[in-house]
């Protein structure tokens, strides 16, 4: 009998001595393919993990402004090609462990609300750990349920903004572009006292949403610098905010009241990018009413549409670059009704995408003009530049000279121009350089697009560059 026990236990001793040579085997196979697996000459075989783990991240980065690109110049690009932070982890067990120990990596959440992938978007929360986090939410679309379910939120919407809330601590970049939820206000009712620290850029699209004032982040928002609204308008704090930009959605307009509390707790406002007709009520205002003051306001960026609008109501003192959006005879018309004047302006950009083609008098393009007396540079971007262009090339000396500080001059001709309006352009340039020049107040540099450098002869093109800088783009 005890023969028969020791055989058991010796039995028994063999047994586990047997799995764990197969276990330390099992590791040794293990370690035998990681080894095959390896490319020695492959570049990175010798790089650090740390050194390997900072490329992730500068290609992370990289990509993902290229992407960014490509969805501007190519939207109709197919855009199911796997992120780079899944492609790299896929290469081998070693980039794979390098990507899984890079938090950084996995930083930059683009949820598609209508297909999202909720485990895909929990596994990157996790992986990013403490680090702050870059959200794209898009492609939402209204609620298709009964007009009296008494719903306003999309549910799809509000599953994806339940599991990111809980990480708001870590929010430094909120976007949600195409929203078309019936009420803004439902779905971040949640936000409403929430503090987020580290929320350095909010951008809210929302065009045609009712238009409700909301409270967001009452808790603070003490990094918030970039904030985007179009149709949806809110209050967080926003006395860091440094650029702000300012679109209609459809039924979104603000009155006066709206407006003022807004742009007012913008403080440290620098930049301002707006729609000139925000305001509906321009009619109803009293005589009386105090400006709007953005005294640290340097850059303002307009859409004009029919007039400059909203512009007459605000105390801007320190603007230095001003860009208007819009046919160039609408603008100088708006801006012409508006008669105020601009005395630090240095810098003017007239943008558009199509020209309303009508005679403006000469009298209306110098009233324009003496309204922005110290313009040092002016950029036509699309915008038609003869009517300007024909006003500088013919004063007399014996005139006012305009624009004394004027030293350059940027044409970029739109898309479709006509050729005899190139040619036109072209000439109006070069008299315009030789006037500056016979009055002593030379043009120094001059950029044009190519196709309209192209509309001048040899010889004149030589000599435009001997009296400026002439750059074709």
């Amino acid at each position: 009998m005890d023969t028969l026990n020791r055989l058991l236990v010796r039995e028994t001793e063999l047994s586990s001595n047997i799995a764990e040579m197969q276990d330390s085997l099992s590791k040794v196979r293990v370690r035998i393919a990681e080894i095959w697996n390896l490319n020695r000459n492959a570049g990175t075989y010798n790089l650090p993990n740390e050194t390997l783990s900072a490329i992730f991240e500068a290609g992370r980065f990289e990509t993902q402004s290229l992407n960014e690109t490509r969805r501007i110049s190519y939207p109709w690009e197919d855009e199911s090609r796997a992120p780079f932070e899944i492609l790299v982890s896929s290469v081998s067990r070693r980039w794979r462990c390098v990507a899984l120990q890079t938090p950084r990596l996995w930083t930059v959440l683009e949820i598609d609300v209508a297909c999202s992938t909720h485990d895909l978007h929990d596994l990157y929360l996790r992986r990013s750990k403490a680090c702050l986090l870059d959200i794209t939410l898009s492609n939402l679309s209204p609620p298709r349920l009964p007009s009296d379910s008494g719903h306003e939120v999309d549910p799809k919407l509000k599953g994806c903004l339940d599991r990111l809330i809980p990480h708001v601590g870590r929010w430094r970049r909120l976007v949600i572009k195409g929203g078309l939820v019936r009420s803004p206000d439902a779905v971040f009712s949640a936000l409403a006292h929430p503090c987020a620290p580290a929320l350095e850029t909010l951008v809210l699209d929302f065009g045609g949403s009712k238009r409700p004032m909301m409270d967001l982040f009452s808790g603070g928002a003490p990094r918030l610098s970039t904030v985007e609204l179009t149709g949806v308008y809110f209050q967080p704090p926003l006395d860091a905010v440094k650029y702000a930009k300012l679109r209609t959605g459809r039924g979104s307009w603000l009155n006066y009241t709206e407006i003022s509390q807004l742009l007012l707790p913008m403080r440290s406002l620098m930049h301002l990018q707006m729609d000139s007709e925000i305001v509906t009520d321009h009619a109803a205002l009293p005589a009386n009413h105090a400006p709007i003051e953005l005294p640290s306001l340097l850059s303002l960026d307009i859409y004009v549409i029919d007039s400059v609008g909203f512009l007459r109501f605000l105390d801007i003192p320190k603007v230095k670059i001003l860009t208007l959006h819009g046919s160039s005879s609408i603008i100088i018309n708006a801006l012409s009704q508006h008669h105020r004047l601009y005395p630090r302006v240095r810098s003017l950009k007239l943008v558009a995408d199509y020209e309303h083609n009508y005679d403006i008098p000469a009298s209306t393009v110098l009233d324009i003009i003496s309204l922005l007396p110290n313009i040092r540079d002016i950029t036509f971007q699309g915008a038609d530049p003869t009517h300007v262009l024909n006003a500088l090339r013919d004063r007399k000396p014996t005139d006012e000279l305009l624009w004394p500080h004027l030293s350059a001059i940027t044409v970029k001709i739109r898309n479709g121009a006509k050729v005899a309006l190139k040619k036109q352009i072209w000439a109006c340039i070069v008299k315009v350089v030789d006037n500056r020049r016979q009055l002593g107040a030379h043009i120094s540099r001059i950029k044009l697009s190519s196709q309209i450098v192209e509309r001048g002869t040899e010889r004149q093109k030589q000599l435009l560059r001997e009296r400026v800088i002439l750059t074709e783009f």
